[in-house]
């Protein structure tokens, strides 16, 4: 696959996403139920049928395999080694992502010498926090890894190089976070991560496995996003926020390189009926 067609097919799933949103709140306006976005149920139902029908929808015309009714998850295939070097570099990378959503307080902070920050509301409502929980830990991981590692690496490296490979498709996976520029950064940052962990391991599980776990993180911390955010704003950028900061690069760093020579450098990415 050429660098141009995996951008547009990027492009197509955001489109075909979309679509599909707008046409499922139209068919609830057909049905006489009010449109409204601050309506939970609306909002998720629209987004999750929008996010699932976009992905299958590219499945089905593009990546022509033989999808099997039956999966043989061999258990004794995958390393606990592996498991538990995902666990420390998902911490450590969830801890440098603080600096990234920062950016914008730091320059404040060192133009300035002080945070002005104003009391913001973390209040969520429990409807959009479970529709979310199963988003995010059940059908993004399956879905956004499967495309983006599984689909696009796989194509990609027929043409291109593994470091290319990898760089389009993290590339790719912050396109679609275009939606809250805050997180394109850290996008890109975990779809490298994640394209790494797959073509070293050879296994798409180790990546969504890898996925549930940030988003994990994410949950919990908007769940505690008012006490959290006191606590590491009332440190001014000291030496324990940088500290942190320091503590996730090695996490991550140790982590990702334990991964990746946990197979001795070996990859086997074939096609959907590798054995995951």
């Amino acid at each position: 696959m050429s660098i141009t067609k995996a951008l547009l097919l990027t492009f197509l799933l955001i489109i075909i996403f979309l679509l599909v949103q707008i046409g499922v709140l139209g068919l609830m306006e057909l049905f006489e139920q009010p449109i409204s976005l601050s309506n939970p149920h609306q909002k998720w139902v629209s987004k999750i049928l929008g996010f699932v029908i976009s992905y299958l929808v590219l499945f089905k015309i593009f990546w022509k395999v033989e999808v099997p009714i039956k999966v043989n998850f061999k258990l004794n295939k995958y390393k606990i080694s592996i498991l538990i070097y995902l666990i420390i570099a998902s911490i450590g990378i969830e801890l440098l992502y603080q600096l990234f959503f920062d950016i914008n307080k730091l320059m404040e902070f060192y133009n300035n010498g002080y945070l002005n920050l104003e009391k913001e509301s973390y209040s969520i409502n429990q409807i959009d926090l479970l529709y979310q929980f199963v988003t995010v830990i059940f059908i993004t991981p399956l879905l956004e890894e499967l495309f983006f590692r599984k689909f696009l690496i796989s194509k990609l490296l027929k043409k291109n190089s593994i470091i290319t490979s990898i760089l389009i498709s993290g590339s790719c996976f912050a396109i679609i976070h275009i939606e809250t520029p805050v997180n394109l950064i850290p996008s890109f940052l975990f779809g490298i991560l994640s394209g790494l962990i797959f073509i070293k391991t050879g296994k798409i599980l180790y990546s969504i496995f890898f996925q549930i776990l940030m988003n994990s993180y994410y949950l919990i911390f908007l769940i505690n996003a008012s006490n959290y955010n006191d606590w590491i704003y009332s440190l001014n950028f000291n030496y324990i926020y940088w500290s942190l900061i320091f503590l996730g690069s090695i996490l991550t760093f140790v982590g990702m390189k334990k991964i990746t020579t946990a197979n001795n450098g070996s990859s086997q990415i074939t096609g959907f009926a590798e054995k995951v």
